[in-house]
């Protein structure tokens, strides 16, 4: 169905497969699903949503059984490139900001004419050539790249890298959109998200816009907490609608600090990590990339390293090393092809859990619980899942 919210048109799908959704092609339905397309439609959803005024939604899950009137779940994804969607799928409400429009624009900072004053300026680029006028930007200055949340991060990278804009290259190859890479801190061993971030805007529980510094974000590995916001720990299930909104704020644009330098060393970097990429990831099956995250060393107790330390063929760490390859560990741990249905360990890399075709949400989950048990039983270290399991 479409409704008419204000002065959009949004279409709302209902009993859609989330496997259409997810780059991993599994799970079960979504009661309803919505793809805003701008950030103005986000926000009006959200506030129809909240405030009852979407028709027939109401009657429809209450006929269905699922909750109440007044509770309907609402739960947001990105480009489902980091996430697992369990067989009975997800009650009431999937928002999606992966069909947002690609949204980048980059200011420059001067001064007024007494250099007191410090102005962000709108620079104007060809969208088409991505070129901009040297006189405009000039080697070694920096600019602040701001993208929507539903841009992918590919485009991202692409783009200031055909513009001379170091360094977003290390995230060669690296799917979703710009929101869930910074949710998650997406990266690479040559730098992650928060190296080179501002800022976001988020969209509270209440509907509002506010711009957070980096200041007041905490960033580890593949994890991203907020500092000063008063967020609840659950969801309390006799609350009203808008307490089963996403606990977290949603991620609506973020801002980089970038510096004017060479295409040519840019290009080149990016082209050398797609090709490491290819020559040490699976492709041709679904997956969500690594599925666990890398452990942290400081996090590890000392029987843990000293276990490590003993085995043959052991994972080598140098003094400057924060983490360990979660990708080894599974393969030290002998799990590289194995399989629960046709959900299987890649033997390429380990850290990958394919679909081979028909899999079941339920035999990735099996799958992954016996790979995390089997590291614990022989390192003592307890994986942590990276990708991100929603629904029933």
């Amino acid at each position: 169905m479409i409704v008419s919210i204000k002065k959009a048109d949004i279409k709302i799908e209902k009993d859609v497969p989330m496997k259409k959704h997810t780059s991993f092609k599994v799970g079960g339905v979504a009661d309803y699903f919505a793809k805003p397309s701008t950030i103005s439609e986000l926000i009006q959803l959200i506030d129809s949503i909240k405030k009852n005024e979407i028709p027939n939604i109401n009657k429809m899950i209450c006929k269905n059984g699922i909750v109440s009137e007044n509770q309907i779940p609402c739960t947001i994804i990105g480009g489902g490139t980091n996430l697992l969607v369990k067989d009975n799928g997800i009650r009431g409400f999937v928002i999606s900001l992966g069909y947002m429009k690609n949204e980048i624009q980059i200011y420059k900072n001067s001064h007024n004419d007494r250099g007191n004053i410090t102005i962000s300026k709108l620079i104007e680029f060809d969208q088409k050539t991505d070129e901009i006028n040297c006189e405009k930007i000039k080697n070694g200055e920096q600019v602040k790249v701001s993208a929507s949340a539903g841009t992918n991060l590919s485009t991202l990278c692409k783009k200031t890298i055909k513009l001379g804009l170091e360094d977003l290259s290390f995230a060669a190859g690296i799917p979703g959109t710009v929101g869930g890479a910074v949710m998650m801190n997406a990266g690479t061993g040559l730098g992650t998200i928060s190296d080179y971030l501002t800022s976001i805007d988020i969209l509270d529980r209440d509907n509002n816009i506010k711009t957070i510094d980096k200041s007041d974000l905490i960033f580890s590995h593949r994890t991203l907490e907020f500092k000063n916001l008063d967020l609840p720990d659950s969801i309390d299930s006799k609350l009203s609608y808008k307490d089963a909104l996403p606990l977290k704020p949603i991620i609506l644009r973020a801002s980089f600090l970038l510096t004017r330098g060479s295409r040519e060393k840019v290009e080149l970097s990016w082209r050398r990590l797609i090709e490491k990429r290819k020559a040490s990831q699976p492709h041709g099956f679904p997956s969500a990339g690594c599925f666990f995250k890398n452990p942290e060393i400081n996090n590890l107790e000392e029987k843990a390293l000293k276990q490590l330390t003993v085995l043959s063929g052991k994972p080598k760490i140098s003094t400057n090393q924060t983490t360990i390859s979660a990708g080894q560990l599974i393969d030290m741990a002998g799990f590289k092809k194995k399989r629960i249905g046709d959900a299987m360990v890649s033997d390429k890399h380990a850290n990958f859990i394919l679909n081979l075709g028909n899999a079941a949400a339920s035999e990735i989950i099996i799958l992954k619980d016996i790979v995390k048990e089997g590291v614990f039983k022989q390192f003592g270290i307890m994986l942590s899942e990276e990708v991100i399991i929603q629904g029933e």
